[in-house]
């Protein structure tokens, strides 16, 4: 195996631990709030899925700087480099590691960072999957921007719903 391939599947596990990881967080959080508190075994649940959620973006982004050397090394094409969507994976990956930062240090609201956390580790993983698409680095920030606002609204609605079948 080369160093490329290995590199790649790393970057494979790490967004697979993302996506798992803030989907599980999604979920549990909104049915921790069902009582409008979280004691502290829920927030142990809570802090572990964090914590895997954050290993996931340490891989993911170890990885593609990995990728990035190896590109500089001149032993892969600047094919995978320049396309559009490679763009616009690393920029999500970017958005990533600002929205942890921000949520790290209570700089941006809860439910906002968590909304665009969730949809960033969907988009990044839909963008790694989507092999045929042949769409410009604007056009897919567009249907990322759409899908980060879907996402909103989405868990808005179900919090709404979880919390008022419990009132």
């Amino acid at each position: 195996m080369d160093w490329s391939t290995f590199l790649r599947i790393l970057h494979i596990i790490g967004t697979v631990l993302g996506v798992g990881a803030a989907t599980f967080l999604e979920i549990f959080s909104i049915y921790f709030a069902k009582d409008g508190k979280v004691d502290i075994f829920e927030h142990e649940i809570l802090r572990i899925f964090v914590a895997i959620l954050r290993f996931g973006l340490v891989i993911l982004t170890f990885s593609g700087f990995g990728l990035l050397v190896l590109w500089r090394l001149r032993l892969m094409g600047p094919e995978t480099f320049y396309g559009p969507k490679f763009m616009a994976k690393m920029t999500i990956i970017l958005i990533l590691l600002s929205v942890a930062f921000l949520m790290n240090f209570r700089l941006i609201n809860l439910k906002v960072g968590s909304a665009i956390s969730t949809a960033s580790w969907y988009a990044a993983m839909i963008f790694g999957i989507w092999r045929r698409a042949e769409f410009s680095y604007f056009v897919l920030m567009g249907f990322y921007l759409v899908f980060v606002l879907l996402t909103y609204f989405s868990l808005e609605f179900i919090r709404s719903r979880v919390i008022k079948t419990n009132e």
